[in-house]
């Protein structure tokens, strides 16, 4: 099965931010350690010039053109408004994963996504919210969370140690994001020190590379997640792996998540007082139950590579079987 990646998500690509897209570069190394499966990748650099996605057509007409693949498959929305031209120039099975902002971000991103899923013949998302929101516009579409590296994310050997008199909270993105509500975040840790004995120092998960992240959340005593919205947060995983307890808002698949895990919070409010009670509850544990909850969702790199190269395999063979169906009404 030959396979070619279109994204304009993919780690290293972006200078300024080269973790970008990881989790994409991530799931494209899985699949190509099953057998029988060969993985091109092509990045659209958009994040360094906007005219990268107008020229990405004749790229990817010349990728088609010269090398026959059996499946196209975009990463993200916008990079996938070419989808109608894959009509004409090749039979590949065309395939999108959405992630999130695509759907639900700005009316742009918006339109040209519901645009190109018109195109594809399987539409993926990353959460249920966002299978839902457009579920009206293609017949076909199942809910396929980004896999966690638990290769390179694990609990830390020898037990997490916990410091007497402090505590590290992190916050799992950059403060420059509006939709992750860092103004939030501070609001309820600014409560936090005012309830709590200990001394609470903030940490961000903000330009580190791979092995910085997990050292972090390694170390860490909780994660906190502010966020307006989400798909599948891809740091909330990570620290499920390590075992970390993470105190999160109830957006995306948080629910699905951290529902009933030991060690973690979901809050259903968007109040600082509220989200600080949450953290204050899990701050003396040392562990989370997140690495089995991720093993019971078979969110783990292998098993969603193999879940994606049988929704491959279903496509190519004109069967649905494997396919959770979402019918326009």
């Amino acid at each position: 099965m030959k396979v070619l990646v279109v994204t304009n998500m993919y780690a290293g690509a972006n200078t300024a931010s080269p973790n970008q897209g990881v989790f994409v570069t991530e799931q494209v190394d899985a699949l190509r350690r099953l057998p029988d499966t060969e993985v091109d990748v092509m990045t659209v650099n958009g994040f360094s010039n906007r005219l990268a996605y107008p020229a990405s057509l004749f790229a990817l007409a010349y990728r088609v053109l010269t090398k026959k693949y059996d499946i196209v498959h975009y990463h993200f929305g916008l990079t996938a408004w070419t989808a109608p031209f894959l009509r004409v120039l090749t039979r590949a099975k065309v395939v999108i994963t959405l992630h999130g902002s695509d759907v639900m971000g700005s009316r742009f991103l918006q339109r040209v996504t519901r645009f190109s899923i018109r195109y594809c013949d399987l539409c993926i998302a990353v959460s249920d919210a966002i299978r839902n929101a457009i579920s009206s516009r293609t017949r076909h579409c199942v809910t396929v969370p980004c896999a966690v590296n638990d290769v390179l994310f694990m609990p830390p050997v020898g037990g997490r140690k916990k410091d007497a008199r402090r505590r590290i909270v992190v916050f799992p993105s950059s403060p420059a994001r509006p939709e992750k509500d860092h103004p939030l975040f501070v609001a309820a840790i600014e409560h936090l020190r005012r309830i709590s004995d200990y001394v609470i120092e903030e940490r961000l998960i903000d330009g580190l590379d791979r092995g910085s992240v997990r050292e972090l959340l390694q170390q860490a005593d909780v994660l906190v997640l502010t966020s307006k919205r989400e798909g599948s947060p891809q740091t909330v995983k990570e620290a499920m792996a390590c075992a970390l307890p993470v105190v999160s808002l109830s957006v995306g698949d948080i629910e699905q998540l951290l529902g009933g895990v030991n060690g973690c919070r979901v809050v259903r409010c968007r109040d600082p007082q509220g989200v600080a009670a949450a953290v204050a509850e899990v701050l003396d544990e040392a562990w989370s139950a997140g690495p089995a909850r991720l093993r019971e969702l078979g969110y783990l790199s292998a098993d969603v590579a193999q879940r994606i190269r049988t929704l491959y395999q279903s496509e190519l063979a004109g069967s649905r079987s494997a396919v959770t169906e979402t019918r326009k009404p």
